[in-house]
């Protein structure tokens, strides 16, 4: 299956996403909109709009490293100059450039003061896009304060709008989905589209046999945009060593300074990272291995795990299940017991 775009042309942009689009360029805004509702995209056609007025001075900041690589396919498309995208510790270790724009997008992971970094940095206007169901930084130690969007909206005292149409997540998924989250955002109301597959829930009998099944599944479906999320960076970079070990093209992102390592959205190698690191991505099936997460500040980081395919959702476990999706109603999974057909000769797989 073809690669799912992200971005989206003037001509199919919803009525919500037009109304944003409109805005008066002599204005700062919030954009509050669920995941796969396009704030991405609009903060990037606001970039567009500004340039072609002639205007140089604007800055894109995104949240993480990840997102910058993921959407520079978008960026060269919708015209934006890729030098003026940064990601946030990029934009803080430049000295935190000021610019008579500032669009930021992912807003709900900057703490207070942090937002005021960005109000001060923006010598005109101030444009924020974000969703506090995505929010993934509180109650981490040096973070400080993090505020609701409608709590960014009175610490800025800027204006929000609202996105309501999900445009990537099937109903199928969102369903699941929104039982995670906390926000008491009615998710699948706001998708256009059912799906054909329910999310699998699938019991192996290892974190290893997790990842032969995910291999043989990637084959079996000729997937060719994948993700593979983990709850840590040590599960991800075991998974990558087993991976390798088994001669499969994969790529990680993991940990920081030089012994990290990036993404390339141009190849068709399954992905591998955290939670944190796949916000503001997506892709045609995710895989989320190990699924056992139980604290409270796991909830959102596992509900942007769940959000971030267009088709296809595999939760993975071995011992145990998270607590956020064992208690779901079973009749919106598709499960699967792999444990037979590893343990013994029967390797059929569900499709």
């Amino acid at each position: 299956m073809a690669k799912e775009k992200w971005y989206i042309n003037e001509s199919e942009l919803d009525d919500y996403q037009v109304n944003i689009v409109r805005r008066n360029l002599q204005s700062s805004f919030i954009v509050k909109g669920c995941a796969g509702s396009g704030k991405t995209v609009l903060a990037l056609w606001r970039a567009k709009e500004i340039a072609e007025t002639g205007e140089d001075d604007y800055l894109i900041i995104v949240f993480t490293k990840s997102l910058k690589q993921f959407i520079k396919d978008g960026i060269n498309e919708i015209g934006v100059d890729e030098s003026k995208v940064m990601y946030h510790w990029e934009w803080k270790k430049a000295g935190m450039p000021s610019a008579n724009y500032i669009i930021v997008d992912e807003v709900q992971d900057f703490d207070t003061e942090e937002l005021s970094q960005l109000k001060r940095a923006a010598k005109k206007h101030l444009i924020l896009f974000g969703d506090s169901a995505q929010q993934l930084y509180k109650n981490i130690p040096n973070k400080g304060t993090m505020l609701t969007m409608e709590g960014i909206q009175m610490h800025t005292g800027i204006p929000m709008e609202n996105l309501v149409i999900n445009h990537r997540l099937p109903k199928k998924i969102a369903r699941i989905a929104e039982k995670v989250t906390t926000s008491n955002d009615p998710l699948e109301n706001r998708c256009n589209k059912e799906g054909v597959d329910k999310p699998r829930l699938v019991r192996c009998s290892s974190f290893e046999t997790q990842l032969d099944y995910i291999m043989e599944v990637i084959e079996a479906q000729d997937f060719t945009d994948v993700g593979i999320l983990f709850s840590t960076n040590t599960e991800v970079d075991r998974a990558y060593g087993y991976f390798q070990k088994h001669n499969c093209d994969v790529e990680k992102k993991s940990g920081y300074g030089a012994g990290s390592m990036d993404l390339d959205f141009t190849t068709e190698n399954p992905k591998l990272m955290t939670y944190h690191s796949a916000k503001g991505l997506q892709f045609e099936a995710v895989f989320i291995p190990e699924c056992i997460v139980q604290r409270e500040n796991d909830r959102n980081p596992l509900y942007v795990a769940l959000t971030r395919t267009y088709r296809d959702l595999f939760v993975l476990h071995s011992n145990g299940l998270s607590s956020f999706i064992d208690k779901i109603d079973k009749n919106l999974f598709e499960i699967h017991n792999e444990v037979p057909a590893f343990s013994g000769n029967n390797n059929d797989l569900p499709f």
